[in-house]
């Protein structure tokens, strides 16, 4: 975006921000918040607030206090952003999608900092890692929640002068990144603010059964990718609760069990070689930069492993790419009804490269990642505003596209 095309979009702008205005403290906090938004949209190289704070007028040390201190509701600012989005993007086969996100940083004072893996680095470095939710739907994509992870050892007892300056509040304890998602989607399926019937995200995800219970028992559908080394079982387990003959001491046995004639679970990588080609359905995604995103998908009726023991019948997903020498396959576990076709249940699950592409345009475009703040309250400031940057160059984007005219984002 640039300048002209902002000065021409200020109209615009103002009416979204005013949607925000009551989660400000005061006019000074509308006003810093106004600004911030602005300069996060500028075609600055880095938006950080000393260089944010110059472009737009404002005293830096003002802004680095709006950011890092002053007590707005950024929890509320991402309900009525999410309302916007449902507005913008809804509709009833929606996806919401689970992936995290890592920030670079040196030093150890920045809340929830240090060493770990990040996918976005490919290593383990020194970071912040943000687990992030996305919507998608046939209008669009775009980030609509996000959470910090903070390690295990930033809660011992050693670290507490390390939370004390980084001001993490006394009430936050330990969460998984597989928790804090559990807890975003909770927030937005209670809100329901967000159309959606389907969940997707990568392995990290959906490798952990108890999310896909989670997501099951709210009554959606999931389609997650899974490792290649998932086990599963292809036929009836043939699990029984023990029968113990005669009269017995002690209590009965009320679990089920392996049988005689139980199968053994197989991983999902064995499986490829034995689906026949009349089974393999070819589908296309999308239209990218290169033409059609095409792939080969089949799939199979199968009843999941959690914990070592039965779970719930499912769809086995497989994907395989058509370009030569490219031999990556992707497993995807759902529990679509048998009835959903499989055009669908492979648009749901591949939605999780929308995630990807969103994080890029918040880094490219709306500063997402160039934040210089340690405080943990300066961290959800900041994310959330960058949040609402996106979504409002989303927004402008489908105005661009209805026009007619080439958009700046894809």
């Amino acid at each position: 975006m640039t300048e002209n095309d902002l000065r021409d979009l200020m109209p615009q702008l103002e009416i979204f921000h005013k949607r925000f205005h009551s989660f400000f403290c005061r006019s000074e906090g509308r006003q810093w918040s106004r600004k911030y938004l602005i300069g996060l949209l500028l075609p600055i190289e880095r938006k950080n607030v000393e260089n944010i704070a110059e472009e737009v007028g404002a005293p830096p040390r003002k802004l680095q206090e709006f950011l890092s201190d002053s007590p707005w509701d950024d929890e509320g600012c991402i309900e009525e952003h999410q309302r916007f989005v449902g507005e913008l993007l809804g509709a009833p086969n929606g996806v919401v999608i689970f992936d995290d996100t890592g920030f670079p940083k040196k030093g150890d004072k920045s809340a929830g900092v240090g060493r770990q893996y990040s996918g976005t680095m490919g290593k383990t470095d020194n970071c912040q890692v943000g687990a992030f939710m996305s919507y998608a739907s046939a209008h669009g994509h775009t980030l609509v929640d996000r959470r910090l992870y903070i390690m295990s050892q930033w809660f011992e007892d050693a670290a507490e002068e390390k939370r004390k300056r980084a001001a993490i509040p006394s009430d936050i304890k330990f969460k998984t990144k597989i928790e804090l998602a559990m807890e975003m989607l909770d927030k937005a399926h209670k809100s329901g603010n967000l159309l959606f019937q389907w969940v997707s995200g990568d392995g990290a995800y959906g490798d952990a059964h108890e999310f896909r219970k989670f997501v099951k028992d709210m009554g959606k559908w999931y389609c997650f990718e899974v490792h290649c080394d998932t086990h599963v079982w292809t036929d009836d387990p043939a699990w029984e609760v023990p029968v113990v003959p005669g009269k017995r001491r002690g209590r009965r046995p009320k679990l089920p069990k392996p049988t005689e004639k139980s199968p053994t679970a197989v991983m999902a990588s064995s499986l490829v070689a034995s689906i026949p080609g009349s089974q393999w359905q070819r589908i296309c995604l999308r239209e990218g930069d290169k033409g059609p995103r095409e792939f080969d998908f089949a799939r199979l009726r199968v009843i999941e492993k959690w914990n070592g023991k039965p779970g719930p019948a499912a769809w086995l997903m497989i994907r395989r790419s058509l370009v030569t020498g490219e031999k990556e396959i992707k497993f995807y576990l759902s529990n679509a009804p048998e009835t959903i076709s499989l055009d669908e249940m492979a648009w749901a699950g591949c939605q999780r490269w929308s995630i990807e592409v969103d994080f890029k345009l918040a880094k490219g475009e709306a500063g997402l990642d160039h934040y210089e703040l340690t405080k943990y309250r300066g961290w959800y400031h900041h994310i959330t505003l960058s949040m609402l940057a996106l979504a409002f160059l989303k927004a402008v984007q489908r105005q661009w596209k209805k026009k007619g005219c080439i958009g700046y984002c894809t």
